[in-house]
């Protein structure tokens, strides 16, 4: 079993987990701190067990109140790296990651209005899946007057909390070929990330070319695209930095649409955690195993068959690979169709 937490074990530990299962023997367990970073890297994880002959299957899960426990715990004291950023006012998040977006928008022109674009484009994911917490449409309008929480980052540019949970569970091919739900493969597969030395870049721009390599592909081989998004120019650098899109080009991407469901390439198809859930990421990647498999999603509009009517339906037309990656391009992964 593997899970991962941010800052306090907040998802159950899979020993718990495992004796409320009934699981007598678990041959591998890990219960990983590193929260949003790690939701491809977890996947990899159970994916190197299962390869190793340790396990046969590995469940993969995040469970968390990031909504209900918001706020409950003691103030911390800084530590680590923190002691050099918290006196000086990077108390949360959207001040961590805003230097990207002003980075970026001084060098390349990028806009608050780009970010806005975004933003919209997911809620309209969103507005199809029956999971999504925010379903209720969004205007360019309303993202512009929506108040600041740090520059450039207005509040809906940031991620919702939510309480949740979602699993997937990783075994080899061929025990995978006799289960009820057809199996969506792995590719390629990283974990672990360096500092850039630019602040308009992630860990991204060195993990793809190693990624796509052992793949076999390029960029332009991907479908549809499960990127972690906790702000919305997050999501956009991510686009940049694996290749999707040319460096500097993102905002005027997403102005165009190339990021919707019949865009170039879909990204966050199911809203994102801008506009579904939060779960640390790994709802994305539960999103490119259900794109991926044949029927499709299971959760939009639809009835019966997909329609490819976006007031009902979410499915991306013929998918065959997909990308995933977490915080900053820490780990990531590429899947293929059965």
């Amino acid at each position: 079993m593997v899970s991962f937490y941010w800052e306090r074990p907040d998802s159950p530990d899979p020993v718990e987990l495992a004796a409320t299962l009934g699981i007598k023997t678990c041959n591998f367990s890990d219960f990983c701190s590193l929260g949003g970073t790690w939701s491809c890297g977890a996947v990899a994880s159970a994916a190197m067990a299962v390869h190793a002959g340790l396990c046969k299957h590995v469940l993969v899960y995040r469970a968390m109140n990031g909504y209900s426990n918001r706020g409950t715990g003691e103030p911390r004291l800084p530590s680590g790296l923190d002691q050099f950023t918290l006196p000086y006012g990077e108390v949360h998040a959207a001040a961590k990651y805003g230097y990207y977006a002003t980075a970026h928008m001084a060098k390349f022109g990028t806009t608050s209005l780009d970010f806005a674009h975004l933003a919209v484009t997911q809620r309209k994911h969103a507005i199809v899946n029956k999971k999504a917490v925010m379903r209720k449409p969004l205007t360019v309008e309303e993202h512009q007057s929506s108040r600041w929480i740090v520059y450039p980052y207005r509040l809906l540019d940031c991620c919702i909390q939510t309480d949740g949970a979602v699993a997937l569970v990783v075994t080899t091919a061929e025990r995978a070929r006799d289960l009820k739900q057809a199996p969506v493969y792995i590719m390629s597969m990283l974990s672990g990330r360096t500092v850039s030395d630019l602040q308009w870049e992630t860990n991204g721009v060195r993990a793809a070319p190693a990624l796509f390599r052992a793949a076999g592909i390029t960029p332009a081989d991907v479908d549809l695209a499960e990127l972690y998004d906790p702000f919305t120019f997050m999501c956009m650098t991510h686009m940049e930095d694996f290749g999707l899109v040319p460096k500097g080009e993102v905002g005027a991407w997403v102005r165009a649409g190339c990021n919707g469901l019949d865009g170039e390439c879909p990204v966050n198809t199911h809203g994102g955690l801008l506009s579904e859930s939060y779960v640390q990421g790994l709802n994305h990647v539960v999103e490119a195993v259900q794109q991926l498999r044949p029927g499709g999603v299971c959760d939009d509009l639809c009835n019966g068959a997909h329609s490819f009517d976006r007031a009902t339906c979410r499915q991306v037309r013929g998918p065959e690979i997909a990308l995933c990656c977490g915080e900053e391009g820490g780990s990531s992964l590429l899947l293929r169709k059965a």
